[in-house]
């Protein structure tokens, strides 16, 4: 993907992008913690919540292009965790750690640093791959 003519922050083609990539996060955590479309587990607290609740999660705040559609970073949250933000971020770190390991969120925590740009065009090609994603989960189901 290209490194040259950023995108503009709130560009359409980046919040479909966002959309897309959100939607199966949530879809997949649904599955994954209870089986279902229509419930998940939130990764932070641990209460089941309908997908109403659900947010997709990001385990650093800020949501830096460098790990904005890092699959391994973003899981299902409640509404609340996720917009709380306080003592959150630690059970995010405990559960990433436990998952992968320290030496992994380190280098992960370092990632989101990283200058990465995305044009509209790269953006497109984000929404049209988690598109295809959560279609093959929904199929599923």
């Amino acid at each position: 993907m290209g490194r040259y003519k950023p995108s503009g922050k709130g560009s359409a083609a980046k919040n479909t992008a966002w959309r897309n990539f959100s939607r199966y996060i949530r879809l997949r955590d649904s599955l994954a913690t209870t089986g279902t479309a229509d419930y998940c587990k939130c990764v932070t607290c641990g209460e089941v919540v309908s997908k109403d609740y659900l947010e997709a999660g990001h385990a650093f705040p800020g949501r830096t292009n460098g790990i904005l559609f890092d699959e391994d970073l973003v899981y299902g949250q409640c509404r609340h965790c996720n917009r709380a933000r306080e003592g959150e971020e630690q059970a995010f770190r405990i559960f990433l750690v436990q998952k992968h390991s320290q030496a992994w969120y380190d280098l992960k925590k370092t990632a989101r640093r990283q200058g990465t740009f995305y044009t509209d065009d790269d953006y497109r090609i984000i929404s049209g791959e988690y598109l295809r994603k959560y279609k093959e989960l929904l199929n599923r189901c």
